[in-house]
């Protein structure tokens, strides 16, 4: 059953609204131990277990920079076809990992804006105090060194109503039925979006996951999460900011080199293999950049 936190009456067309769900797992004390300065907020399926996997053993290491401290969340909902086998071993999974956050909505796309507003709700809830998030898909490259130190900067004081990443600059809605990011005029009917930041990753300080949160029932629920957000950000007065260098956000994939790849944030569209294989090589030859 939904938490009643983010509900509110149906207006007049009976809009859908945004609202909490149920934990299935949880991991209510991730931050007992201090807020972190970064919280990687990672979008999931259930059964994409060997990215989650390939993940942790690249950009999502919570151990990887000395000194900072990095918190990594999974966030993922009830898949259709789930069987009680995979659901046994997604928990047993995040009882050997403590990462994984499952609430009880149907994970589709068409669900996506409901999945990271939820997740936004768990940092609000359980890490408020968090210097910084970074919303990201399981598919995405992320050079984390390059994310904290050039983007961040953890040696500066944390800043308040920050969101940045790939700016989305003049949007408009999609009326092609036959495109995956149709928007139908009765779920939003204006001729543009405000000024929001691509989906496939945007960080933004930590104060903004509360409100947002905050402000989202009172929004036009749009099943595009990365414009939802968006709509969120222009209804508090937030302008998001560009990033450090334009090419530092990519919502494509980035041809591959050491030194191309060693001062960007994300690169899009990779497999857990090659996720793995190009973030040794990174790591092995990212020195010869300096």
């Amino acid at each position: 059953m939904a938490n009643s936190s983010l509900e509110t009456k149906s207006s007049k067309d009976s809009q859908k609204r945004v609202h909490t769900y149920d934990y299935v797992i949880n991991e209510p004390d991730k931050c007992k131990d201090g807020a972190p300065f970064l919280i990687l907020l990672i979008t999931v399926e259930c059964w994409r277990k060997q990215a989650r996997q390939a993940i942790r053993q690249t950009w999502g290491k919570e151990d990887f920079l000395p000194g900072v401290k990095v918190l990594r969340l999974f966030i993922v909902g009830k898949d259709q076809g789930w069987t009680e086998d995979g659901q046994r071993s997604l928990v047993e999974e995040s009882q050997t990992f403590h990462d994984i956050i499952q609430q009880d909505y149907l994970d589709t796309y068409y669900n996506l804006s409901t999945k990271v507003i939820n997740g936004f709700n768990w940092i609000s809830t359980y890490c408020p105090n968090a210097s910084y998030v970074m919303k990201t898909d399981s598919d995405m490259f992320v050079n984390t060194e390059h994310l904290v130190y050039r983007v961040l900067k953890p040696d500066e004081p944390p800043r308040v109503n920050y969101f940045t990443g790939y700016m989305m600059i003049n949007g408009t809605p999609i009326r092609n039925l036959d495109s995956k990011w149709y928007v139908p005029p009765e779920e939003y009917p204006e001729d543009s979006y405000p000024l929001f930041c691509s989906g496939t990753g945007y960080a933004f300080s930590g104060d903004l996951a509360t409100k947002i949160v905050k402000v989202s029932p009172a929004i036009r629920w749009i099943h595009l999460e990365d414009a939802f957000v968006g709509l969120c950000l222009d209804k508090l007065g937030v302008l998001p900011e560009a990033p450090p260098k334009d090419t530092d956000f990519n919502p494509w994939k980035v041809v591959y080199s050491d030194c191309e790849y060693s001062k960007i944030v994300t690169s899009h569209e990779f497999s857990p293999g090659e996720m793995i294989y190009y973030w040794n090589q990174l790591q092995q030859n990212k020195q010869k950049c300096v």
